[in-house]
């Protein structure tokens, strides 16, 4: 495997800093109704270019967590392990909150991206402090999937109805509304929900087993991406019973992420010896390694773009107005919104490293 000197592997951070880039270019759509579809999430089954961006970043956290916790002296430090899950959950409520202030508790939302990271790195690290071996994550991101189905497939809610993958419907909906305090985002449901997070999981787990099989053993690129066309041909081979579905996080969806992931991670390291000196390559492996601070400096600029002016539209909707003037078509207009967006957000990046202001939890 190519490591830099730090033991970082290049191709993994260079992965991580096109996935945050990719998430960038998603949330900042100018007109998301206009989106070109493959950059809008499935309304509910499905699977589209847009919805691969959270799932295969929790594979990329279960990758890297290895790298770090696994070297050879390490000292189990659960209180640094704590406070970064800690850090992350606060970090994701505030942003949430900054992007829609309230001083009702009721109004404030608790769940989120951030939040999720940091309940996926926690279970990575309890599961590789258990033991240093491949089969023991796998293992345990197999049941995980298969209790998250069972009780999709079969469990209904406690008021007694029956069990349903309907919106907002069966054990997976009841959850929601029952467990999440505060504000639960799409009112019946929620994207980072109770139950998907369980098969959420999943990703980080699956993650964190490649990664050791491939630092045990000395893994071909080839070999690499078949065991990614093999967990995808899995998730695919679930889909008559669990359709792809990123806001319940089927199994079939967690399995079929996580192999285009893997097949996507086989094929840059298996040219990352070419593309490993080019400036472009470079500049993604510094965006990986700064990713917690690129993802907080574009959800400030949403923060900043939601704002309503005096005449009661929002920035957002203004300059969106103002760049669709050009005559580009609404897509390619959309498109151009978030890459001026993902333009800012990696314009500040720079800034903020030189000043020391780089967030590191």
């Amino acid at each position: 495997m190519s490591k830099s000197v730090s033991g970082r592997d290049p191709s993994l951070d260079s992965f991580r800093g096109l996935d945050v880039l990719l998430m960038i270019l998603v949330n900042v759509q100018g007109n998301g109704n206009a989106a070109f579809a493959t950059l809008r999430h499935a309304e509910w089954n499905g699977l589209t270019f847009a919805d691969l961006v959270f799932p295969i970043f929790l594979l990329i956290v279960g990758l890297s967590a290895p790298l770090a916790l696994d070297k050879a002296g390490y000292t189990v430090s659960w209180t640094a392990i704590c406070r970064r899950v800690f850090l992350l959950f606060i970090i994701g409520v505030a942003l949430s909150w900054l992007i829609r202030p309230t001083l009702d508790p009721d109004m404030i939302r608790w769940s989120g991206v951030l939040q999720r990271i940091g309940i996926v790195y926690l279970v990575c690290a309890a599961v590789i402090f258990i033991r240093r071996s491949a089969a023991l994550p796998m293992l345990i991101a197999v049941m995980l999937l298969v209790v998250h189905s069972w009780m999709l497939l079969k469990v209904g809610t406690p008021t007694g109805a029956p069990a349903s993958m309907e919106p907002g419907k069966g054990i997976s909906g009841w959850l929601d509304q029952n467990l999440i305090p505060g504000r639960v985002l799409r009112k019946s449901w929620e994207p980072e929900g109770v139950l998907s997070t369980m098969a959420a999981a999943a990703n980080g787990l699956i993650g964190v087993g490649i990664m050791r099989w491939v630092k045990g053993n000395e893994v071909s690129h080839a070999r690499l991406a078949l065991a990614g066309l093999i967990i995808l041909a899995a998730g695919l081979a679930l889909t008559p019973i669990l359709p792809l579905n990123k806001n319940l996080w089927t199994a079939s969806f967690a399995l079929a992420t996580c192999g285009i992931g893997i097949i996507f991670w086989a094929s840059l390291k298996s040219i990352w010896s070419i593309l490993g000196e080019n400036k472009i390559a470079l500049w993604t492996v510094s965006l990986g390694q700064a990713a917690l601070t690129l993802y907080v400096v574009h959800t400030l600029l949403i923060a900043i773009i939601v704002r309503k002016l005096p005449n009661g539209e929002t920035i957002w909707d203004a300059t969106y107005q103002e760049l669709s003037n050009v005559g580009l078509p609404a897509p390619v207009t959309s498109l151009l919104y978030a890459l001026i967006a993902a333009a800012i957000s990696c314009a500040v990046l720079p800034w903020l490293k030189r000043r020391g202001w780089v967030l590191k939890v």
